[in-house]
């Protein structure tokens, strides 16, 4: 049943107009068209009124209020601009400049500056006060980020941000007076202290206090309203996070996250490090034109025909005289459905590979194990479900590493309802929230997955340890309290590490299905269990049916292969290994393998992820989102669909899609079976 919301009717600068009662005189302004000027309200936070920046006429009266933080009422008369009210606007934005040191030609968000584009708006050219500033420090010990003090006006947006969105309350105000500075924990710098890194305070930083270490200083040439913002989602590790992609001239400047305050997802549009900074990184040497190498190890570049036939050529030999059973594919589940759709049809129906799988297909058969060990198929809970559970219990050390944002719903979870957190790792990936933490290496986990397995079967105090788990007094005092939260839980919820999800020992994942059984399904019918994947695309890779639910044997049958990669990553090299069997391996990557430079014998030029379009799978399964490509790919370089296009005619191979939206519609339908 719909609640009915009252109407309110004001006016503002003389245009009546009606709006939601309980709203703000500022968000009833900009639901009709009006400016008020902030600093520090940001659409996606709570309103403090602390700038006094938008401060407003209401009623006639001379005393003005922040409209950020007014209530409209009916009747009420508001003026937003006048003389006085633009006097006393620039009068405070003086005292702000005067506070810090705002040398705007030396600011690397010199051009993106809210700041300073106040400051041009109010004609504010020279300061009619005296300097104030005290030399603050600036912390250059994080990775990712830069906090200078000297720039920052303390209008608490970070500090909001990183309690109200990330759920942490890392950042907060220290000292007092013309001393007062954003401090970190207990004046800890951003390395040593709680932070996750994920730069939602930077995003809301209206000025240049807290910056990107990776982000390219177009803006110092006043050119941000140039850049092209481009809408689409994140998809390196499976949470499938709206983005605001920000390019310029093809450079990919900076990422930020859809902020909100309800967008329907739990993390509210916020970013991990891997989708706002990693992506900045340089990835690697990329590789532009193909390559073939010589009988002497070295590496010289070949044109595309010569590639295309040289590639064509030795699967159509080896499928000739050896057949399918001598030729094998392997490819990163970092990729799109669509790609991975190109690569599995062009491997089974056009070489007759014999084996085709993932990089992660050692995971893929440890699930599907699992699930034939618990005697029917689960399916698992839905990540926005994290939020929900009364307990989460996270397994292994990497639990929060794949995906970061798990720990920020946990402290927000902790935080907001004090939902119980367990962690058994041998690390703490949400300090100080986890009232019930077992360090252990991932090696005793099993044992304890299977002890605490039997002790809910008995008085729900705790089963026997076995000897081999080696934990001390304590630590078996947290274990016994971890059986007894989960007895007692309604809703729990189990989080397997990344790690732990690749045991070729299926009986671990399988102890945890039963136990996560044992308080019944979630309303959506999943089961309480969410397994961490290695790579962001790998739930749909695995629903694809890329992964091989067999294990290879031996290596001498091997005679051709064909390696797809995404961006640079060592995992391969356990998956490539026993492959190599004296014969032929071409590999299809966006930057040159290091690594394999000495296994594979010729590599074939793609785009990199940002180059790409296509859809991605949660890493739950639930639902698929649609990843637009942000940046051309070098000149030169053929999207994956020409590539695999001009292959399959070599090889005689004629797929049933003859466009790029035919293949999505069939990704699309596969994924959905």
């Amino acid at each position: 049943m719909e609640t009915k919301v009252n109407k309110v009717k004001l006016t503002i600068d003389g245009k009546e107009v009606l709006v939601d009662e309980g709203v703000t005189i500022l968000e009833a302004a900009r639901q009709n068209g009006i400016k008020i000027p902030t600093l520090c309200q940001h659409e996606a936070l709570s309103n403090w009124g602390g700038c006094r920046m938008c401060v407003v006429e209401v009623d006639g009266s001379p005393k003005l209020v922040a409209s950020c933080v007014m209530p409209v009422r009916n009747g009420m008369g508001v003026v937003t601009t006048n003389d006085y009210i633009l006097e006393c606007r620039r009068t405070m934005l003086e005292f702000i400049f005067a506070e810090r040191n705002h040398y705007c030609m030396f600011c690397p968000q010199s051009g993106d500056c809210e700041l300073q584009n106040l400051a041009y708006e109010l004609q504010m050219d020279h300061l009619t006060v005296t300097f104030s500033f005290n030399k603050f420090p600036t912390d250059v010990t994080n990775e990712y980020m830069v906090i200078d003090h000297n720039r920052c006006i303390l209008c608490g947006r970070c500090v909001r941000a990183c309690k109200e969105i990330v759920g942490a309350s890392v950042l907060n105000f220290q000292n007092r007076g013309p001393k007062n500075l954003i401090g970190m924990d207990l004046n800890q710098s951003r390395e040593q202290s709680t932070c996750h890194g994920d730069g939602v305070c930077m995003q809301v930083c209206p000025t240049g206090a807290m910056v990107n270490r990776y982000r390219s200083h177009y803006a110092v040439k006043g050119h941000s309203k140039d850049w092209q913002p481009l809408e689409t989602v994140c998809s390196q590790c499976g949470l499938l996070c709206p983005t605001v992609n920000f390019v310029k001239d093809n450079n990919l400047i900076k990422i930020e996250g859809r902020l909100t305050r309800t967008n329907g997802r739990p993390d509210r549009g916020q970013l991990c490090r891997k989708g706002r900074f990693e992506a900045l990184k340089n990835a690697g040497i990329r590789l532009d034109s193909p390559m073939v190498r010589s009988g002497s190890g070295t590496w010289k570049t070949a044109t595309w025909d010569d590639i295309l036939k040289l590639v064509s050529g030795k699967l159509n030999d080896v499928k000739k005289k050896e057949g399918g059973e001598a030729i094998f594919g392997l490819a990163s589940s970092a990729l799109s459905n669509e790609e991975l759709v190109l690569f599995r049809d062009f491997m089974t129906q056009g070489c007759s590979a014999a084996y085709v799988d993932t990089f992660d297909g050692t995971h893929f058969r440890a699930v599907s194990d699992a699930a034939k060990e618990g005697k029917e198929a689960f399916r698992e809970a839905s990540w926005k479900m994290i939020p929900e559970a009364d307990m989460v219990i996270l397994l292994g050390e990497d639990a929060s590493q794949s995906q970061p944002m798990i720990s920020t719903l946990l402290g927000k979870g902790f935080l907001e309802r004090g939902q119980k957190v367990a962690v058994l790792g041998k690390t703490d990936p949400v300090p100080p929230y986890t009232p019930y933490y077992l360090p252990v290496v991932d090696s005793a986990l099993p044992l304890l997955v299977g002890a605490l397995k039997t002790g809910l079967k008995g008085s729900g105090d705790g089963g026997k340890l076995p000897a081999k788990a080696r934990l001390d007094a304590d630590a078996v005092r947290v274990f016994h309290e971890i059986v007894k939260a989960f007895s007692e839980s309604a809703n729990p919820l189990f989080i397997v590490g990344e790690k732990l999800a690749g045991l070729e020992d299926p009986a671990f994942l399988a102890d945890i299905v039963s136990l996560a059984k044992q308080k019944g399904l979630c309303p959506d019918k999943s089961s309480r269990l969410i397994i961490l994947k290695p790579r962001g695309n790998s739930a749909g890779a695995w629903k694809l049916g890329i992964s091989s639910s067999k294990k290879i044997s031996g290596k001498s049958k091997w005679k051709a292969g064909l390696v797809l990669l995404g961006e640079p990553d060592d995992s391969y090299l356990a998956a490539l290994e026993g492959l190599k069997g004296g014969g032929f391996i071409a590999a299809i990557s966006p930057y040159f393998p290091e690594s394999l430079s000495d296994k594979v014998d010729a590599l074939i030029p793609k785009p990199a992820w940002l180059e790409e379009e296509g859809t991605f799978t949660s890493v739950d399964g639930h639902e698929t989102a649609y990843k637009q490509k942000s940046l051309r790919a070098p000149a030169g370089v053929m999207d994956s669909w020409e590539i695999f296009k001009k292959l399959a005619e070599r090889v005689g191979f004629k797929p049933g899609y003859r466009s790029w939206k035919d293949l999505s519609k069939k990704a699309e339908h596969e994924i959905k079976k």
